[in-house]
């Protein structure tokens, strides 16, 4: 079903809102889990912020609240309670800001039950920040003394010296009834803050008196210390004359901030809910081409910080791996540093593909199916065959884009051969504002499922550069050497673009099919040298819809309903990444 060439109505995102959001029940009726609700609310307030950022519906982020408040009153005792208290903060703060004034009790009362019953939440000390923001000039003063005391080595504490040293700067952040928006949460469960000497010296002391969590009846339950936490296992390291890979081994997944330092260059990751064993070292010379030393410490009861000092300010990845679970730091050396820095900083382009989206909007399509003819593509067990499904996709999500009245055009509209370098040629040349690479996944393990989405850029995800790899096989010339793939890398001035294109897209695939499925997962937004993506001159992505290899999405791919619920998911996002770059276009 094609959907409208608007933003989505207060309608509809309720409804998603509602039916992500799971009854309330007791913990284990109904097979959820705080992670899972959190990542349900975390989705939906990523596509809200992206259609409503000035808060004009308040009744689709009251629900968005009351999806996060599932978390701390279903799962008192989860490190993510506080986080959704955060959010929920945030919300109201952002409603405050927007004119609403009735938000300002709420924004105040999440905070508030923040710092009561997750003194250890790392969003602890920023909750005192903002209550100084939302009293009087008294009342602030004893919220940043309040913060001073118990949280005296962090940033926020800081800046709380910065304001009592300045009364004018305390009147200045207090406006008693309109609250500045508070900082968005982290869109992948990790928050990048400056670190300073003093942050980064010693361990930061939570308050003295023990505090208990949030029960559904608002009452306290178990204390802080009864919490489940995770236990990093092991830390291991790899190095060569391109970079160095920092390996963190844990018994669980754990949330995390990462940040960074200059002055000596080093990055920091806060494990929340973590602990150290006493016989891994808190100090391990690495001596590799990127970084010298990895150091550890518990900063405050249940976080973990750790700390790599670098041999130089690098553009450091940091990614996740499941089955075990590890937390993975790349940092290149500092040669490779100086060339990807170079390398990265091209001239913004005169009359390029974003000052058409900006200015003209978007107007022509090119879809990619992939495969075709003698390359058929990844192949399930019960026999069906990749460029035969994405074909079909592909023609339905042009049949949706059409009736939204944008020109489509097809690289293949039947089974033919086509190579790879010719297909983001064929977009430049027809002058596409977007190109869209539709491809079905497919691993070793029928056990992976879900959908991913890439934008094109070196793959440091291993996972990632394996996808890249397994479709680049069709190429005729291949990938090259580094040197070149930089060079094409650096000529696409359309990553900002295509990286929010596939932020979009992958959303609204998870969104769309979770309404029906409750067994979607989301593999998150990557990135990779695709060749099919190299070349092209506007925003392009390449989305991989489910695993053939796995037998339930083998299934569900061989049902027509399924294949057009994919096709309207991707409207959906385009749609939605359009209406983004309208508002940005309105506001210039």
């Amino acid at each position: 079903m094609a959907c409208k060439r608007s933003l989505f109505s207060a309608a509809v995102f309720v409804g998603l809102m509602l039916a992500a959001a799971p009854p309330a029940r007791s913990v284990g009726n109904d097979g959820a889990t705080a992670q899972g609700v959190f990542a349900r609310a975390e989705s939906l307030y990523r596509q809200l912020s992206t259609v409503d950022p000035s808060c004009t519906d308040p009744a689709a982020w009251e629900t968005l609240a009351l999806a996060f408040g599932e978390v701390p009153r279903r799962f008192p005792t989860s490190p993510l309670a506080g986080d959704a208290l955060w959010r929920i903060g945030d919300i109201h703060s952002r409603q405050l800001a927007a004119g609403l004034e009735t938000a300002e009790p709420h924004a105040r009362d999440a905070y508030q039950t923040l710092i009561t019953r997750y003194p250890t939440s790392p969003f602890a000390p920023s909750s005192y920040l903002k209550l100084a923001e939302l009293a009087d000039r008294d009342a602030a003063s004893s919220y940043y003394y309040q913060l001073l005391q118990r949280y005296p080595r962090t940033d926020e504490a800081g800046e709380a010296r910065r304001r009592l040293a300045n009364p004018a700067a305390v009147i200045a952040a207090t406006t008693g009834t309109a609250a500045v928006a508070a900082p968005s949460a982290p869109r992948s469960g990790s928050t990048n803050k400056p670190l300073d000497e003093v942050s980064e010296a010693a361990p930061t002391p939570t308050s003295g008196t023990p505090s208990g969590l949030l029960t559904p009846g608002g009452g306290l339950s178990a204390p802080a210390e009864d919490l489940v936490i995770g236990r990093v296992t092991g830390v291991r390291h790899y190095s060569d004359g391109m970079h160095t890979r920092v390996v963190f081994d844990l018994d669980r997944p754990i949330q995390h901030r990462i940040g960074e330092a200059k002055s000596p260059p080093r990055l920091y990751v806060d494990l929340i809910g973590a602990e150290l064993p006493d016989s891994l070292a808190r100090s391990i010379e690495v001596d590799g081409s990127g970084v010298r030393r990895v150091r550890l410490a518990v900063n405050r009861p249940g976080v973990v910080r750790v700390v790599l000092d670098l041999r130089s300010a690098a553009a450091y990845e940091f990614f996740t791996l499941a089955d075990p679970p590890r937390l993975v730091i790349d940092v290149p050396s500092p040669e490779m540093s100086e060339r990807l820095a170079h390398a990265r900083r091209p001239p913004a382009p005169e009359g390029g593909s974003e000052a058409r989206q900006l200015n003209l909007g978007v107007r022509r399509i090119v879809i990619d199916p992939g495969h075709g003819g003698s390359s058929p593509g990844a192949i399930g067990r019960s026999g069906v065959i990749e460029k035969d499904l994405v074909l079909d996709i592909s023609r339905r999500l042009a049949a949706n884009l059409r009736k939204s009245d944008y020109e489509v055009i097809l690289t293949r509209d039947a089974d033919t051969s086509l190579d790879l370098e010719s297909r983001p040629v064929m977009a430049t040349e027809a002058h596409a504002d977007l190109f869209l690479s539709i491809h079905i996944n497919s691993a070793n393990s029928s056990k992976l499922s879900g959908f991913e989405t890439y934008y094109l850029d070196l793959a440091t995800d291993p996972t990632a550069a394996e996808t890249a790899a397994r479709e680049n096989a069709q190429a005729t010339g291949g990938v090259g050497n580094l040197d070149e793939v930089l060079k094409e890398i650096v000529k696409n001035a359309n990553k900002r673009e295509s990286r929010d294109l596939a932020h979009s897209i992958q959303d609204s695939l998870v969104l769309q099919t979770n309404k029906r499925y409750k067994d979607v997962r989301d593999l998150g937004v990557k990135h990779a040298p695709f060749v099919v993506l190299v070349g092209a001159n506007m925003p392009a992505v390449l989305v991989e819809l489910s695993f053939v290899s796995n037998p339930t999405e083998e299934d569900r791919l061989r049902d027509p309903d399924y294949r057009q619920q994919l096709a309207d998911a991707i409207h959906i996002g385009v749609e939605n990444y359009v209406a983004k770059r309208r508002m940005l276009s309105s506001t210039h």
